[in-house]
């Protein structure tokens, strides 16, 4: 976005900016990755049927999209996780974070993905960027049944997310730009049928890992995706 359409935005978007308070922020060692506790006084979660994500306000004229999770509807409280590989104004603004800082936001706003309504296995693939609303999905599933993996981009995040995050989820070590190697080799060891996919994150690898799956005899009933980063 350059400088102009920033400050059209900044001033236009003021009236819906809103205020939350940061509670607590844990960096994964290496700090590439971070869990951003925080308190939104004014959004009411109760009604939440969809993975939703906030605009966060990152620096001058800068937003960034970040997923919600692990909710509490009455506390209204909820945890970010924030994928700060990549060097941008997202990842610079989250590694000056400390509890106490008070942070402006747009939304909630809903993406379009949502367990399903009927049975069937929930199967998630993506990169650290999608960590929040996988999460996210995985708290509208209830009880449902929930794998997939997760690229991540240190080996020591591998020990650090079976210890944090207790699902069924699998951390895998990415060694191409969004994972696409890993994610697709772990999904070869899967049966795949009577399953909802939901692929979300580098949309370069969305894409090829959609297409791929479509070519499988026990492919899916439906696959989802989301991209967040190119």
């Amino acid at each position: 976005m350059n400088f102009i359409k920033r400050k059209v935005f900044s001033v236009f978007g003021k009236a819906l900016v809103k205020d939350a308070i940061v509670l607590d922020v844990r960096a994964w060692e290496p700090a590439i990755f971070f869990e951003v506790d925080v308190h939104f006084p004014q959004v009411d979660m109760s009604a939440w049927t969809r993975s939703p994500y906030m605009k966060i306000h990152v620096g001058d004229g800068y937003y960034r999209d970040y997923s919600p999770a692990k909710w509490d509807t009455v506390k209204r409280t909820c945890t970010l996780y924030i994928d700060a590989v990549q060097d941008g104004p997202g990842s610079r603004w989250v590694k000056g974070l400390q509890a106490g800082t008070e942070i402006n936001y747009r939304g909630p706003k809903s993406t379009s993905h949502q367990p399903p309504e009927e049975g069937g296995k929930i199967v998630v693939l993506g990169d650290s960027s999608a960590v929040g609303h996988f999460l996210a999905l995985k708290q509208l599933a209830g009880n449902r049944s929930f794998t997939g993996a997760i690229a991540v981009a240190s080996e020591q995040h591998i020990a650090t997310f079976r210890n944090t995050l207790p699902w069924e989820v699998k951390p895998v070590m990415q060694d191409d730009e969004g994972g696409f190697s890993a994610l697709l080799k772990w999904s070869e060891t899967q049966d795949l049928t009577d399953t909802e996919v939901f692929i979300v994150g580098h949309i370069p690898t969305c894409v090829r890992l959609r297409k791929a799956l479509r070519l499988r005899k026990d492919g899916p009933r439906a696959i989802r995706v989301q991209g967040f980063w190119k």
